[in-house]
Formats: C-alpha cells, sequence, structure tokens
C-alpha cells in the first residue's frame, strides 16, 4: 500500500474523499487505488522509511511522471505535497534514478570526471558535471610556485585554487599530495575512485539546499522544501545527461561544448518557474531569492567537491 501525505492547508482533500483519486473514504485506505492517508508532518526519518520501500518497486509511473517533470516546473512538487502520489514516482526514487543514470552516462562517454592540466600549473580540476564547470565553480589542486601562505586562495576563473610551493607542508598539501601523484601515474584510476565519492557525496546537497530555501521561505515545511529540492535536482540531473549526450553527438569539448551552457541556462529557467509555482510569490521577489539561493548552492558545491577530492585522496 502507497500513504497519502497532506500538509499544504491550501490543497488538503475534500473530507471522505481520496486525495489521489477522489473516490469515497470508507476508512484510512481508499478501496479504490490503495492510498493511506497519513499526516506528512512526521519526522524525516519516517519520510525516509517510506522512500526506501518505494524504492524497490519501480513500474511504469516512471513514464508518467518524467513529462510533468519536464513541462510542468514545480507540478510534481505540489502534487505530492496535495497528497496525489500514487499515479507518479515518488521524489526519493526519482533523484536516485536520474542521479545513477548521470554517472552512468559519463561514465560511457568517456568524459573525465577530474582533468589534468598539462601545463607550468599543473591541476586536477572538479569536473563534476557541465554545470560546474559552465558556471565557473570547481576545485583545483594546483603546484604553483607560490608563498606558504597562499594556501586557499580564489583562482582568477572564479575557482577555488590550492597552492603548493616547495616548502609547504600544510595540512591542504599533505591531504591532496596523493591526487598529484596518481594524477601522473594512473590517471584513470583516479577518475573511477573520485566518481564513486562523488556519487555517494553529492546527495549532501539535497538537504542543504531544502534548508537554504527552508531560510528563505520559511512559512513552507521543511518536508515541502525537501521534497522541492529532489524534483528540482532530479531534472537538473536530466538537463546535464541531455546536454552531454549533445556534446557527444556533436563533438563538442568537454569544457565549452554548448550543451552544458544551455543545460546551466535551463535549469536556471526552470528553476524560477519551479519557485513561482510552489512558492507563489512576485517575479522580483523570486529573482532576488534565486541571486542569494545561488550563492549559498555554490559555496555548498565547492565545499562538497572539496570534500570529494579528499575522500578520494584517502582512498587511492
Amino acid at each position: 500500500m502507497t500513504d497519502v501525505m497532506i500538509t499544504d492547508p491550501e490543497n488538503q482533500p475534500i473530507a471522505g474523499t481520496c486525495p489521489n483519486c477522489s473516490a469515497e473514504l470508507s476508512g484510512p485506505f481508499c478501496s479504490n487505488c490503495g492510498q493511506h492517508q497519513v499526516d506528512l508532518d512526521r519526522p524525516l526519518s519516517d519520510l525516509g522509511a517510506e522512500a526506501m520501500d518505494a524504492f524497490f518497486s519501480f513500474d511504469t509511473r516512471i513514464l508518467r511522471t518524467l513529462w510533468p517533470l519536464i513541462s510542468r516546473p514545480g507540478f510534481l512538487t505540489v502534487e505530492f505535497m496535495a497528497g496525489r502520489r500514487k499515479r507518479y514516482v515518488h521524489p526519493f526514487k526519482l533523484y536516485f534514478a536520474i542521479c545513477v543514470a548521470l554517472f552512468v552516462v559519463l561514465a560511457s562517454s568517456g568524459r573525465s570526471m577530474v582533468t589534468i592540466s598539462d601545463s607550468d600549473d599543473t591541476a586536477i580540476a572538479s569536473d563534476a558535471t557541465d554545470a560546474t564547470d559552465q558556471s565557473g565553480g570547481g576545485v583545483e589542486v594546483g603546484t604553483d610556485k607560490v608563498g606558504a601562505g597562499d594556501e586557499l586562495a580564489p583562482g582568477a576563473s572564479g575557482r577555488m585554487t590550492l597552492a603548493d610551493s616547495e616548502d609547504d607542508d600544510s595540512l591542504l598539501s599533505r591531504v591532496f599530495a596523493p591526487l598529484r601523484e596518481v594524477s601522473v601515474n594512473d590517471p584513470d584510476r583516479l577518475n573511477r575512485v573520485f566518481s564513486d565519492r562523488l556519487a555517494k557525496t553529492i546527495i549532501i546537497l539535497v538537504p542543504v539546499f531544502a534548508l537554504l530555501l527552508r531560510a528563505l521561505y520559511w512559512r513552507r515545511s521543511y518536508i515541502t522544501e525537501f521534497v522541492f529540492s529532489l524534483h528540482l535536482h532530479s531534472f537538473a540531473f536530466l538537463a546535464l545527461i541531455a546536454g552531454a549526450m549533445f556534446d557527444l553527438a556533436v563533438g563538442a569539448s568537454e569544457k565549452n561544448g554548448p550543451g552544458g551552457g544551455a543545460a546551466v541556462i535551463a535549469i536556471a529557467v526552470y528553476t524560477f518557474l519551479a519557485l513561482r509555482r510552489v512558492q507563489r510569490q512576485g517575479r522580483l521577489l523570486t529573482v532576488a531569492k534565486m541571486v542569494v539561493l545561488m550563492v549559498g548552492y555554490i559555496v555548498a558545491l565547492i565545499i562538497t567537491m572539496i570534500m570529494t577530492l579528499a575522500l578520494t585522496a584517502l582512498f587511492l
């Protein structure tokens, strides 16, 4: 059986009817579609337990979910919070499926998750997604001959650069030292380990983004923002998959392919429209809050990339 959870006071179901199929209820379970009405104002662990149960029952609902996910920003979040859930794939399940697809596409395409710069300033740049690359984000571990005091500073490109001098014995230099060696001797292994670590750490961005949303839209529950974050990340991953496949089809470079840039623009427009639908605020206020969200998210992304590189170094 699948539970129906309701918290949005503006989308409460009619008393005595199922919010999913509108059939009359004679008990806690709908006799028509089988859904169970449960208050969503409960611990996140309960929602996670339900998600794990739904994770192993993948079915054709994915086809009914992808189209509104792509064409109607924010619609699935509104539907989920209104209790109309049985007809769609669970947000957790959708996120994990598309996330796996993204890493499969990147791995099978031969695109590097970590790229090595062959120059005097040898660097290891995190290129987990084209969105990171196109937006100027990322992490570089370099061997620039600078002073030992320049441990961590913004690079000219907007990236965070870890500088290492010959006599620098800082903690960061010791942590990232294995990356430099493996990047020369076995770059394929470096990419495999980094990809494996990133696939596990990238999920941190979902609750972090939900916290940012909760701070800006404090009248909404955290569960609402968490579901919104899952749906938004799912679309972002789909956009990145489409962008990567387009670049591969036209033979574009990994760094400057038009598919990656188009994906970033699509994600930005989608975020604006989704926020307008779910949060129901004016255009100017939405744009202002998007700027704050973008800054906070980029900071979280850079921290996640640095953490992923550190974990990669530990497992090499």
